[in-house]
C-alpha cells in the first residue's frame, strides 16, 4: 500500500491510500460501474455522459465521512430549510455548495451515523483504511481494473455502506439484483486477491434506511449470488477487452424485430386470476 501524492504515476498492482475521489474516478480503468454499462452495451460505456457531481453524490460523500471518518466531518451545517434560501446561498458562496449542508441534510446524515455506530460500532471501529483505491491488471485479459473500498479493515474485512428505502432481507435482496451489488462484491473480492495474493476474510454490506428511525441490517452475499455476479463481471470485462482491442463499441446488436411480452410476473398474476375465476365459477 502506498500513500497518494499529487501528480504521482498510478501503476498496478497497488492499493493507494487517501486518493481523492475525482482522481480515482478519472483514471482510465475498468470499474464495476463501467462494467455494468458494458453489460448494457459497449456504446453505453464509451459514450456515457461526463460524470458530474450531483447533490446525491455530495450527500453520499458527507455520509461516508460522517460514519467512517467523523474527525474529518468538516461540512458547514446551516439552519437553512432548503438550498433555495438566501441563508444557504450566502454560506455556499463562501464555502462551496459541496461543503454546505441544509438542516434537513445534516439531520439525516447525523441520524444515520448515530444509528450505525450504535448498532455496528464494534465493526466500524476496527482499524483499517477508508476509501481505499485499488488498481490491478485482470489476469485473464490484462485490462487494468480499479475498485474502491468504503472501508478495508486490517484484518481483511471489507465494509460497504448502502442506503436503502427498506433494509429488510426480502427488499434488500431485490436491491442487490437491481443495482448489481453481488457483482460489485465479486469484482472487489477478486481484485483484492489479484493485488494481495490473499482472499478477503469477509465482504459485508451495511444496509441503512434513509428515513427515520434509520434502521439497519448487516448482510453477506451468498455464494450462489456471488458466482452469478462473478459471471456477470467476467463477461463484461471480456467484452471490454475485445472492444478496447478492436476500437469498436457497438450498441444493441439485434437489428431484427423481437417479440416482447409484459413482465413474467404480470403473466403469472393473469394466469392465477384466470384459474381463480374458473374455480369460483365451477
Amino acid at each position: 500500500m502506498i500513500e497518494y501524492k499529487p501528480g504521482m504515476p498510478i501503476t498496478a498492482p497497488y492499493y493507494i491510500n487517501n486518493m481523492p475521489a475525482d482522481i480515482y474516478h478519472a483514471y482510465p480503468a475498468a470499474s464495476n460501474s463501467g462494467l455494468k454499462l458494458i453489460a448494457r452495451s459497449p456504446a453505453h460505456f464509451k459514450y456515457a455522459p461526463k460524470r458530474e457531481t450531483t447533490r446525491n453524490m455530495v450527500i453520499g460523500s458527507a455520509l461516508h465521512m460522517a460514519v467512517l471518518e467523523p474527525d474529518s466531518y468538516d461540512y458547514v451545517h446551516t439552519n437553512a430549510p432548503d438550498r433555495r434560501s438566501k441563508e444557504y446561498k450566502d454560506i455556499a458562496a463562501n464555502y462551496g455548495a459541496d461543503k454546505v449542508l441544509t438542516l434537513e441534510e445534516s439531520t439525516k446524515i447525523e441520524g444515520i451515523r448515530d444509528s450505525l455506530w450504535s448498532k455496528f460500532g464494534e465493526l466500524l471501529s476496527l482499524p483499517g483504511h477508508n476509501e481505499l483505491s485499488g488498481f490491478v491488471a485482470d489476469p485473464e485479459t490484462g485490462v487494468i481494473c480499479r475498485h474502491r473500498f468504503d472501508k478495508l479493515t486490517d484484518c481483511g474485512i471489507a465494509i460497504d455502506l448502502k442506503t436503502t428505502v427498506d433494509a429488510r432481507s426480502d427488499a434488500f435482496s431485490r436491491s442487490i439484483h437491481a443495482y448489481g451489488y453481488n457483482q460489485q462484491a465479486a469484482f472487489y473480492m477478486d481484485g483484492y486477491e489479484w493485488i494481495t495474493g490473499n482472499q478477503l476474510d469477509d465482504f459485508v454490506f451495511i444496509a441503512i434506511e434513509s428515513e427515520s428511525p434509520y434502521a439497519a441490517k448487516l448482510y453477506r452475499v451468498g455464494n450462489q449470488s456471488l458466482e452469478i455476479g462473478r459471471e456477470q463481471y467476467r463477461a463484461a470485462l471480456n467484452k471490454y477487452a475485445e472492444c478496447k482491442a478492436s476500437g469498436l463499441w457497438p450498441g444493441y446488436e439485434c437489428a431484427n424485430i423481437e417479440e416482447i411480452e409484459v413482465p413474467q410476473y404480470v403473466i403469472n398474476r393473469h394466469d392465477f386470476e384466470q384459474i381463480e375465476s374458473f374455480t369460483f365459477t365451477e
